[in-house]
C-alpha cells in the first residue's frame, strides 16, 4: 500500500487485512516508518519508505500526486501490477507515465473508485448526449476542509465523460465564475467545488433547459465505498494482461 498512513491507505489496508477479504498484505509505503501496528492496524508487515522488489505484488497507490510517476516507473520496471487513485496529477504528467507502465504491466487509475460513481458517469455521458446542446450542464461538488485540490478529481472524470459523449473538450470548463462574466457561452460547463467540514464527497450534475431540470448526483457517506473499489481493481490486475484499465472494465460496466 503506497500512501499507508493516509485516511484511504488505512482504510484499505484495514478492509484487506479482515480475516476473510482474501488479501496477503505485504506491508506499506510512507515517510512514517516501522510496522503497520504504528498505524493501529493489526499486522506485523513492515511500513517502508520506498517500494520494495516484489515482482507480481500488486501495488495499490493513494499517495501525494507527485509520487505517481516514480510509482508507476517502478512498478511496470519490476513487474508489479498498479492500482492508483492518486488525484490531482497534471494530465500531461499522468497519461505518458501510465501508458508508459501499462506496456509492460496491467494498470488501473481512476479519480473514484466507487461502484456508484462509476455508474453515474455512464449515465451523465448518455444524459448529455440525449438532452443535447441546448441544456445547460453545471457541475457543482464538495469534500472536506481538509481537501488539496480542486476540483475534485471524481468532477473532473465526470465532466470529461460529457466531453467524450458530447464532442467537447476540457477548454469548455470553466472553474467558477466571478465579475462581470457576460452571458454564458453556449456548451461551457461550469465547475463548482465547496469545501466544507467533513464532506466525504458529493457530486451533482445539472442539466437545465427546455422548462425543465434534472438533477444527477452521488453522496459518499464513507470512505469504505472506494476502499472497497480499489481491492476489486487490485484482484482484477492481479490476473490481467498489461495494459490500461478503466473501473467500468473492472466493475464489468462495459
Amino acid at each position: 500500500m503506497h500512501g499507508a498512513a493516509g485516511r484511504m491507505g488505512q482504510r484499505i489496508l484495514s478492509l484487506a487485512l479482515a480475516p476473510d477479504a482474501g488479501f496477503s498484505v505485504q506491508g506499506g509505503i510512507d515517510r512514517q516508518t516501522g510496522s503497520l501496528r504504528s498505524l493501529n492496524l493489526p499486522s506485523d508487515a513492515p511500513v517502508l519508505a520506498a517500494l520494495p522488489v516484489a515482482p507480481g505484488t500488486v501495488v495499490i497507490d493513494f499517495s501525494h500526486h507527485s509520487c505517481l510517476p516514480a510509482v508507476a516507473e517502478h512498478c511496470a520496471r519490476h513487474g508489479m501490477p498498479l492500482v492508483s487513485g492518486t488525484t490531482g496529477v497534471d494530465p500531461a504528467v499522468l497519461e505518458p507515465a501510465l501508458d508508459a507502465a501499462a506496456v509492460r504491466i496491467p494498470v488501473v487509475h481512476a479519480h473514484n473508485m466507487s461502484v456508484g460513481v462509476n455508474v453515474l458517469l455512464a449515465t451523465a455521458a448518455t444524459l448529455a448526449r440525449t438532452m443535447g446542446p441546448d441544456y445547460d450542464i453545471e457541475i457543482v461538488e464538495a469534500h472536506h476542509n481538509q481537501k488539496k485540490d480542486a476540483p475534485s478529481g471524481t468532477a473532473l472524470a465526470i465532466a470529461d465523460s460529457i466531453l467524450a459523449a458530447t464532442g467537447r473538450t476540457r477548454a469548455d470548463l470553466v472553474d467558477g465564475r466571478s465579475g462581470i462574466t457576460g452571458a454564458r457561452p453556449k456548451g461551457q460547463i461550469g465547475m463548482h467545488a465547496l469545501r466544507l467540514g467533513d464532506i466525504v464527497g458529493d457530486h451533482t450534475v445539472y442539466f437545465v433547459g427546455g422548462g425543465e431540470r434534472i438533477l444527477l448526483g452521488h453522496v459518499a457517506h464513507h470512505r469504505d465505498i472506494f476502499a472497497q473499489g480499489a481491492l476489486r481493481a487490485a484482484r482484477f490486475v492481479a490476473g490481467a494482461r498489461p495494459g490500461r484499465y478503466t473501473m467500468a472494465q473492472v466493475l464489468g460496466l462495459g
